[in-house]
């Protein structure tokens, strides 16, 4: 049977015209603000600015601070908090990518936690109380914006970690088309293909029995991501494929989703080791590592689901078998990430090597099988990694 519980608080503002909505929608919560904000977006047609000086002309007392590295790092979050404590924020703004808007919802609920994030993070202290939250994304990529969760990098104990918790929904996300234009190509790209993963690895590939309206909708999302991205690739202002890219990294990571589909992405377990150890852009390391485990699960037997994937989203015809259909499939998603997106297809990019691999596998591991599609073990996981050099 099918059971599932829904839960999304986040008042969406989507388009240019509602952004003078944002310093009202603030005062709800607050009068004093810290603004988190990209660095890369802040050159962008001085949208950082037009937005600071919109919350200050309501008298809105504003904080802001540039972030530029690829994974939030648990010593800024500490730092940030602390500033919230000295500087008594009442609201945390988060104007950027999934780095940006991850780091806003840990530092909110540092902010009312004694002690450093880690340890609300693994458990050791109980969240009992957040700052609220608004989320400006300047990305189409993590969906950070519509969803309660997000990833936090240890870089000293090689540890990318992540958390959630229903205190951390954005209040709002204010979602403009035209603030994802500042990104180039290389990171447009990469934006698509983490949608795409949430999907497809995080959802569509899961061990649960989905219903045909859970598949349908998310083979339509796939469907028309893989589309848009095509366009955006080739035109980097196309607005109307940036509105729908929005739209589609918001609903792949929302939780509406992944209802009733047991889910367990172990891809982004391997790839959230790899990021903290060697601190890669997390897309990346995806689009290397998904259509090798791809290949390692059709091999011991897990061809049919990928099969249908391919038939339901790359319009992929039967073969001769399900393998084969398999395997037509992702020569299709390589194509489509390798040549059509232009992404790295391999570790030796990062300078990557073998040595920490049956160290990471047995961090996701433990000791225990991964149950999912087709259930791996360390040895697995190694054997997957070591695909992707």
């Amino acid at each position: 049977m099918y059971q599932f519980h829904f839960y999304n608080p986040v008042e969406v503002y989507f388009g240019m015209e509602y952004l003078d909505q944002l310093p009202f929608i603030t005062r709800r919560y607050g009068e004093r603000v810290l603004v988190l904000y990209s660095k890369s977006f802040s050159r962008c047609a001085g949208y950082v600015n037009l937005i600071l000086n919109m919350l200050r002309k309501y008298d809105i007392h504003t904080a802001a601070v540039s972030m530029s590295t690829p994974n939030p790092k648990g010593a800024f979050i500490d730092r940030m908090s602390e500033l919230c404590r000295e500087e008594k924020i009442q609201v945390l703004i988060g104007i950027g990518g999934g780095t940006v808007l991850d780091s806003a919802k840990a530092v909110a609920a540092s902010a009312c936690t004694d002690g450093n994030c880690r340890e609300w993070i693994t458990g050791k202290k109980v969240l009992k109380k957040a700052l609220p939250v608004i989320a400006v994304p300047t990305t189409a990529a993590t969906g950070s914006e519509m969803n309660s969760g997000g990833l936090i990098s240890f870089p000293e104990r090689k540890e990318k970690i992540s958390f959630g918790h229903p205190l951390l929904f954005p209040k709002a996300a204010f979602i403009i088309p035209e603030f994802t234009a500042s990104q180039n190509r290389e990171q447009t790209v990469a934006g698509c293909a983490d949608v795409l993963f949430h999907i497809m690895e995080g959802n569509y590939f899961t061990r649960g029995e989905k219903t045909g309206t859970h598949l349908r909708i998310m083979e339509e999302l796939m469907r028309d991501l893989i589309r848009y991205a095509g366009i955006v690739a080739e035109d980097l202002e196309n607005y109307e494929a940036r509105a729908n890219l929005c739209i589609i990294a918001s609903w792949a990571l929302n939780g509406f989703l992944e209802n009733g589909t047991g889910r367990l992405p172990v891809c982004h377990a391997m790839e959230h080791e790899i990021s903290g150890y060697y601190d890669i852009p997390h897309a990346q390391g995806m689009a290397i590592i998904v259509p090798k485990w791809l290949r390692y699960i059709a091999e011991k037997g897990s061809e049919e689901q990928i099969a249908e994937f391919g038939k339901a989203v790359f319009q992929v015809r039967d073969r001769a078998s399900q393998f084969q259909t398999a395997m037509e499939t992702i020569d299709r998603l390589e194509y489509f990430l390798y040549t059509e997106l232009a992404l790295p297809s391999a570790f030796r990019t990062f300078g990557i090597t073998d040595e920490y691999f049956a160290e990471m596998a047995e961090h996701i591991c433990g000791g225990k099988k991964i149950t999912g599609v087709y259930n791996l073990c360390s040895e697995d996981l190694v054997k997957i990694l070591k695909k992707c050099l």
